[in-house]
């Protein structure tokens, strides 16, 4: 059997249904209704709410505190992210973090990544829903941690009254105050958008994160699996567009981490810190990031010399040895900058041992450049035939 074309398993009604007739819904009602009765402002005020908010249920709650554990929360947030994370209507907690921690452990693996990139754009955007992909009995194992949690159990077990509340009762319930307090649009304006438009584009803005971030953008951290950073996706998934960085460091509450990267997630979870309503959050250290992005950058530069030039055993030789000397010293510089902020840490430096640490890190960082332009001025200047 072709393990790149594994059998096609049954379609699913249920999900295919909605998946098709919800945009489908959207694209009639929307101008029809605008055109025949239109929309007050508070139907358009809901439907902002409802769509930051259902995203943010995904992007806080179902990603980065329940599937990656990046923070922790207060009970509050978590019932908020739970009710928001049930509206956007993208599976519950338990079952959308098990299929996130599969895609991760077996990033671009055809059969064990539930939604693989390998497979195609379509397939990893919707195609994936559509279909039944048979869980084991042990499909669960990897969410053990989160089967402790109240929260997160209680939302499993109402999820589908949720999904209906939240998508139905709620938006039709606002928009006939809406309509009754402004005397203008109709009952149905809420609903429409905050309902039926804010629950389709939930929907495809997220799954763009699983197709075309894995399909387009660059790659400056990692090019180990097919994800990659998307600015533009960025600014409508409250910034899980910059995926490479997310899937080299996947802990990281953060996806962008730059002061001008859009990302109104880590925004919001580094407000509600302040707040006391999350703690713990996880950051990897800058100087780790600087080394992942040194070694990416060499390493492509080397993976395409041996590939152009062939891999003789001399030659492998060679480049081995430069690029040893290479990881050789930005290791120390990794270890020496670590044990610096570690004893700042501490406050067990005085203002000499500080200096010195500075001096010596410094002086490391200038033989991490002096021993990568060694290694990119050979694998720039170096003619196979000859070495």
């Amino acid at each position: 059997m072709d393990s790149t074309h594994p059998p096609s398993p049954r379609i699913n009604w249920l999900n295919s249904s909605v998946l098709i007739l919800t945009p489908i819904a959207t694209a009639i009602l929307v101008p029809l209704y605008w055109i025949e009765t239109g929309f007050n402002w508070m139907d358009w005020t809901f439907f902002g709410i409802f769509m930051v908010f259902a995203g943010l249920g995904i992007t806080g709650g179902y990603h980065r505190l329940w599937s990656h554990k990046a923070y922790d929360a207060h009970p509050l947030v978590k019932m908020f992210y739970a009710y928001w994370g049930a509206c956007a209507g993208q599976n519950s907690i338990l079952k959308w973090s098990a299929d996130h921690r599969y895609h991760h452990k077996y990033v671009d693996d055809n059969e064990k990544d539930p939604y693989s990139a390998k497979r195609g754009f379509w397939y990893s955007h919707i195609g994936w829903i559509m279909v039944d992909n048979p869980k084991g009995e042990n499909y669960f194992d990897n969410v053990k941690d989160l089967q402790k949690d109240k929260i997160v159990m209680l939302q499993d077990k109402y999820y589908l009254f949720m999904v209906l509340f939240t998508n139905f009762a709620v938006p039709f319930g606002l928009g006939f105050a809406s309509y009754a307090i402004t005397g203008t649009g109709g009952i149905w304006g809420t609903f429409i958008l905050a309902g039926l438009l804010r629950f389709v584009l939930n929907h495809h803005f997220t799954f763009f994160i699983n197709s075309a971030c894995h399909f387009f953008g660059s790659q400056p951290y990692s090019n180990k699996d097919t994800s990659r950073d998307n600015f533009i996706l960025a600014l409508v998934t409250y910034g899980e567009g910059y995926h490479n960085f997310h899937h080299t460091f996947q802990a990281d509450y953060r996806n962008g981490i730059r002061w001008y990267h859009f990302d109104p997630t880590k925004w919001v979870t580094k407000g509600l810190s302040y707040l006391g309503l999350t703690s713990n959050l996880k950051k990897v250290s800058d100087n780790m990031i600087q080394k992942q992005i040194m070694l990416h950058s060499v390493n492509k530069v080397k993976e395409s010399f041996l590939k152009k030039n062939g891999d003789s055993s001399q030659l492998s030789q060679k480049v081995e040895a430069l690029y040893s000397e290479f990881l050789d010293s930005l290791n120390a510089w990794m270890e020496t900058s670590q044990n610096y902020f570690r004893s700042l840490k501490n406050k067990k430096l005085s203002d000499s041992e500080k200096e010195d640490y500075r001096s010596k890190i410094e002086d490391l960082k200038k033989a991490i450049e002096a021993k990568k332009s060694q290694l990119l001025d050979f694998f720039n200047n170096t003619n196979p035939a000859l070495a």
